[in-house]
Formats: C-alpha cells, structure tokens, sequence
C-alpha cells in the first residue's frame, strides 16, 4: 500500500500488514504524519509503474515505484517531494505506467491535459518540473487520470475554443 501525505512524505508497506477488521472498527496507523499534515492520496502500486506526484504550484514529477522502499506500517515513511515554497505542498499523487493522459485541475477552474511521457522521470526527493503555469492566487487542486485522448477543435489545447450551446426550457440543446 502507498500513501502520500501534502507535507511531501510518503510511505509503502505491504498489504499484509493491515490486518482483517470488523466495518465498526477504527482501523490501524498507516504512516505517522506531523502535525499539519494529512494524507491526500493513497494506492496499491503494481511492479514497473511510476508514482506521479503534482504539487499545488504547479510542478509534477514521475518517479519509479521501486524507488519507495517497503516499510513496516505506521512509520514517519521517506521524502516524496521537497515542499519548498516555490513548488508548494503536495496536492495529489496517481499511480501510472507511462503511455496515460492525465489532468491537471486548478482551484480557478483552469483544466490541462498533458501525456505521461510529458512529465519527467525523476528521483524520490527532486523538485519535479514546472507543468502548467498559474495565476499567483492560483493551486493545482487535483490529478486525473483520462481514458483517451480528446480529438478536434473542442480539445482546449490552445485554451481559447469555446462552444456555446443554447437550451430550451426544457434543457434541450437547440439546432441552429
């Protein structure tokens, strides 16, 4: 199991070491946090995949699972990304093999969508890479990942195309 805390710590440890429990029960420690900090992700990583961690300044990096030891459970766990203020704590963390389309999500509502590859392999404790520039009021929010990629005019890769649509009372778009 991989968790990922916003004050950039991380831990893995096997599933094994969580034990059954009853639906009642209020579960056990999977990683010791400072105070201030909270957990913001959390996955089961496969062999040969890369955990990707965007910060809320805008910067992302893709490092290899492998590179995150297997820790005994409830641990401080190890240096995911450095938190400085230029990079800004960690706002989300996905687990990806390296061909998916990802996106990016402000709290302005500003949405990008990049490819994988686009995103550096790095080591566990680097900075990452700047991957989508924000207003200085604005904070990435949140990462998903996409299940293919958008073709045409409407892509918003340019950030200018917009469509209007208008309804009837009813909701129901109107033909032109």
């Amino acid at each position: 199991i991989f968790l990922a805390s916003k004050l950039g710590m991380a831990i893995r440890f096997r599933e094994d070491d969580v034990r059954d429990m009853g639906r009642t029960a209020r579960g056990v420690r999977g990683i010791n946090l400072d105070e201030g900090d909270d957990v913001i992700g959390v996955d089961i990583p496969a062999q040969n995949t890369y955990m990707l961690t965007i910060s809320e300044n805008g910067y992302g990096k893709c490092t290899p699972i492998d590179e995150y030891r297997v820790q005994s459970r409830g641990g401080k766990g190890t240096i995911n990304l450095k938190t400085v203020a230029k990079i800004g704590n960690v706002s989300g963390v996905l687990q990806v093999q390296g061909e998916e389309n990802i996106m990016l999500i402000s709290n302005a509502g500003k949405v990008i969508r990049l490819k994988v590859q686009e995103v550096p392999i790095n080591h566990r404790v680097t900075q990452g890479v700047k991957l989508i520039d924000l207003e200085p009021e604005e904070k990435l929010v949140g990462v998903a990942r996409t299940t293919q990629e958008a073709e045409g005019p409407d892509d918003g890769a340019n950030g200018d195309d917009e469509t209007d649509v208008t309804t009837d009372e009813n909701g129901t778009p109107e033909e032109d």
